[in-house]
């Protein structure tokens, strides 16, 4: 599968060294760099140092980068690169960055994807109108940005892909630049290989644990390209372990161990995995090189304990209802309360989805009540974290501690008695686009575009009989909406057929404005 990027480069970044993507995946990707400094003929150690990034990010991804450098002295520069030679070299530029851009065509073919990645700093901001983004939008360009002090000049959560925690990247929020181009570098990887999915699967297709007394605790090793071996103690981490822990079927992870604490290494070594922590398949992290033994570097393997099971029941009490009330879950075979403080709106529309009620209410002051309560109980689960995505608890990922003190109170959730009945789009050039309005609660109302994204708007699209979405536009994009905002979240996988089968929250007291109002373009009926 080929791979498209484009990378334009704003800012001068140090030589790094980035971590690369998974060992033995076979990727094709074409890399272009656009650097518009303009200057880097009077400031060669700039130009070094881009150099130095793009030489990491080569490595990183195993193919080469093309390097197109706009600048008004092509003369000095080329014979810069002839008496400094390297791996990287570039091609003139004689158009802006806008003007590069728009002259841009783009042809998206089956099988082949496109990645657009802004490393940027102190641009004009003319640069981020919306038709010219979203013209690489519409192409299905999968955009990451980062930089340094921008994100306090320029709302670029319209122009990163989504999530944006994954798409959007400040120097400033890393001790180093070398970090903060290490994170975007693997973030690309990931990304890459989201679509080498199956090819990674194939290649490492098993995971299990030994010695440990039980299927959930023991030595990690693993089916490798047919071949059991075991996974280094390098780097290993409770990310790694709680999906490990999550693909055999068990609870969360209790411990992620170190130092052959279940026998050595057997066999081949996997140099590592580089999780998340989200994913469901540990294929689906970056893995390290395969490796055969080496006397001369002794290596130990990883262990995991993980409960004998996740979350298997959950009820509320205490409510006025089947849904609402205080929330206790059933694990490590007793029931528990779960704290407050870790207690969220992504949490909070799981759980409604789970015990088939309608949309997770948000009620802020209900919390503040519950934290403030003078009583401390105890509980064994500190912690439950959810994306918003997941059809049950027992899904996500969980953090238990033996007695933790609860000093915030308990969670507590109200859910609504009623779903999303309707959906239409209003204000669109056709029936297949427009500023999409639920109705809920004998009323329309709009949508916040706080977590809109393709996913959403797939459903949508569907729910209304268009065809697949082709964009899910944010900031009203079709205009304001006016009355209530009756969606603050939602949580849907993109496979639904109606948005009332995602989990959602409704707030009573919304923090989103109608310029938030989300919209979608779907294709047309008669083009199906």
């Amino acid at each position: 599968m080929s791979v498209f990027f484009w990378i334009l480069l704003i800012v001068a970044c140090s030589a790094v060294h980035i971590e690369g993507c998974s060992h033995g995946v076979h990727r094709s990707a074409e890399i272009i760099v656009y650097a518009d400094r303009y200057r880097y003929h009077k400031n060669y150690h700039e130009l070094e140092l881009v150099r130095g990034f793009i030489e990491g990010l080569e490595n990183a991804t195993n193919h080469q980068v093309m390097l197109h450098l706009y600048d008004y002295n092509f003369k000095d520069l080329q014979e810069h690169f002839r008496s400094h030679p390297g791996r990287v070299s570039f091609i003139p530029q004689e158009k802006f960055i806008v003007e590069f851009i728009n002259s841009m065509t783009w042809r998206p073919q089956p099988g082949r994807s496109h990645i657009l990645i802004l490393i940027v700093g102190g641009l004009d901001p003319f640069l981020f109108t919306k038709p010219k983004i979203h013209k690489l939008q519409r192409a299905g360009v999968e955009i990451f940005v980062i930089g340094s002090k921008i994100f306090r000049d320029y709302k670029l959560y319209d122009i990163v892909s989504y999530p944006p925690k994954t798409h959007l990247y400040d120097l400033l929020d890393y001790p180093s630049p070398d970090r903060a181009l290490s994170a975007l570098a693997q973030s690309v990887c990931r990304s890459i290989e989201v679509k080498e999915r199956r090819a990674k699967k194939a290649l490492l297709s098993q995971v299990r644990l030994v010695d440990g007394g039980d299927r959930c605790r023991g030595r990690v090793e693993l089916l490798y390209n047919n071949t059991w071996g075991t996974l280094s103690d390098e780097d290993w981490d409770r990310q790694g372990a709680d999906v490990i822990c999550r693909q055999l079927g068990c609870g969360p992870s209790l411990e992620a161990m170190k130092g052959d604490a279940f026998g050595p290494v057997s066999g081949n070594i996997l140099e590592k995995v580089d999780c998340t922590g989200d994913e469901h398949d540990v294929s689906e992290c970056l893995l390290g090189a395969w490796t055969e033994p080496d006397s001369t570097r002794p290596q130990h393997s990883a262990g995991v304990s993980c409960l004998s099971s996740a979350i298997s029941k959950v009820t509320l009490t205490d409510g006025s209802s089947t849904c609402s009330g205080k929330v206790k879950v059933f694990q490590d075979n007793k029931w528990n309360l779960v704290p407050a403080f870790e207690w969220h709106v992504e949490e909070e529309a799981v759980l409604c989805k789970q015990l088939g009620c309608g949309l997770a209410i948000e009620r802020a002051r209900v919390k503040e009540m519950s934290i403030r309560k003078e009583k401390d109980p105890h509980t064994d689960v500190r912690s439950i974290y959810c994306s918003g995505h997941e059809a049950s608890l027992s899904a996500c990922s969980s953090v238990l501690s033996k007695g933790h003190k609860c000093e915030s109170g308990e969670a507590e959730v109200l859910c609504s008695q009623s779903g999303i009945s309707k959906v239409r789009l209003v204000g669109g050039d056709s029936a297949c686009s427009g500023r999409v309005e639920v109705f809920y609660n004998q009323a329309w109302g709009t949508v916040c575009d706080d977590t809109w994204d393709l996913s959403n708007a797939h459903v949508v699209c569907r729910q209304v009989g268009c065809g697949p979405a082709k964009r899910a536009p944010r900031e009203a994009y079709f205009g304001p909406g006016s009355g209530s905002i009756w969606l603050e979240k939602l949580f849907c996988n993109g496979t639904e057929t109606l948005i009332a089968q995602c989990g959602g929250v409704v707030s009573k007291n919304s923090l989103c404005a109608h310029s938030q109002d989300a919209g979608v373009i779907c294709t047309d009926k008669e083009s199906l």
